[in-house]
């Protein structure tokens, strides 16, 4: 039973932590979970991104601090003294010990920092420290599609299955975060291999709401101000935040294996940015620039780069991004919700009048 379980989950104030917080309080699909749940947070963590949420819900602002949700100061880059210090926190407010992780924790890579994704590895490795000094009896880890292979040249399509996995750091053009994702899912696959019960989930781009100034609505604040010059035809495996935060609660409890693929559906990235657009009631224009095989091949060229207002957004990540035609299966994820996959131009909409009154306000 829920209720003698205790639930630990890293980057609660995250925008999937948050949304995974308010699934497990019962706002979404899933019925409220029972049990204790550790929220580990940074000391220099804010709540304004589990406000946003409770606001989205329509709930008071501080609806998520209830009494079985405890807010912790974690270090995550030392497992074992945090295993230690976790238990001593459970049997000081007489909790049951962690049974159970949640690791959403991440350092988003939007500067193509290897600092992020160096991060992201050595947290990962550190969580599975703890996981085991902990003997916790289930891990969930939230990967990324960005660990998935492909053999198909940049512009041509190609579908990806769960099993299409690339096991190296040195694949080109990838950044930073990316490998890291790659690297820490390794360390999860060993982990399961020595006997820790694990699941893996792979969302897609997540299509949220928060604080503009936070890094996962970098999009949503360049829409806000007229800074995304131009768009092309490629597309992404793309997917509410919602149901990615209800895929994930539903396989942990069910502690599906995985990889479970979370993508409900690929719109160019075009297509993408005028449903944003038009949630936030913007109409400047974005420049349509068609993938053809010439553009495709700038990845060896780099005049775009030098142009100011492009070359900012032209790393060697976003060239992939902007011209790639990858999809994803996103089946496993889709037998997890209840009613499928939401429509992704009714959740920009719905999203962007939401950012709308974020900032204008």
């Amino acid at each position: 039973m829920d209720s003698n379980n205790t639930l630990l989950i890293t980057g609660a104030t995250g925008q999937l932590g948050a949304f995974l917080l308010a699934e497990l309080l019962g706002w979404g699909q899933s019925p409220a979970y029972s049990g204790t749940i550790l929220c580990a947070k940074r000391p220099i963590s804010s709540f304004t991104q589990l406000e946003c949420v409770a606001e989205f819900y329509a709930q008071p602002s501080k609806a998520y601090r209830q009494s079985h949700i405890h807010f912790i100061d974690l270090d995550l880059d030392s497992g074992a003294d945090s295993a230690e210090w976790l238990a001593a926190y459970c049997a000081q407010h007489q909790l049951p010990i962690v049974s159970s992780v949640i690791h959403s924790a991440a350092v988003i890579d939007v500067n193509q920092s290897a600092i992020g994704g160096n991060k992201n590895e050595r947290i990962t490795a550190e969580m599975l420290h703890l996981a085991e000094a902990l003997g916790v009896e289930h891990f969930t880890h939230i990967s990324s599609i960005a660990v998935m292979g492909g053999n198909a040249p940049l512009g041509q399509l190609e579908i990806l299955e769960p099993k299409d996995f690339q096991p190296t750091k040195k694949k080109i053009g990838l950044g930073s975060y990316a490998k890291s994702k790659i690297y820490s899912e390794l360390q999860v696959w060993r982990a399961q291999q020595e006997g820790l019960s694990t699941t893996v989930i792979r969302p897609g781009v997540i299509l949220g709401i928060g604080p503009l100034y936070r890094a996962p609505q970098e999009l949503w604040k360049r829409l806000w101000k007229g800074t995304l010059p131009f768009a092309t035809d490629g597309c992404s495996g793309v997917i509410d935040v919602r149901d990615v935060a209800a895929i994930v609660y539903a396989v942990h409890q069910t502690r599906t294996e995985g990889p479970v693929i979370a993508v409900a559906e690929h719109p160019t990235f075009y297509e993408l940015l005028l449903w944003m657009q038009k949630g936030l009631g913007k109409t400047r224009k974005i420049w349509f620039l068609r993938a053809t095989p010439w553009l495709n091949r700038m990845r060896a060229v780099s005049f775009l780069s030098k142009i100011p207002w492009v070359g900012k957004y032209f790393t060697a990540q976003m060239r992939i991004m902007l011209f790639s035609k990858t999809q994803y299966n996103g089946s496993t994820g889709r037998a997890f919700l209840k009613n499928g996959y939401r429509n992704i131009e009714d959740t920009a909409y719905e999203f962007g009048l939401f950012m709308r009154k974020q900032a204008e306000h």
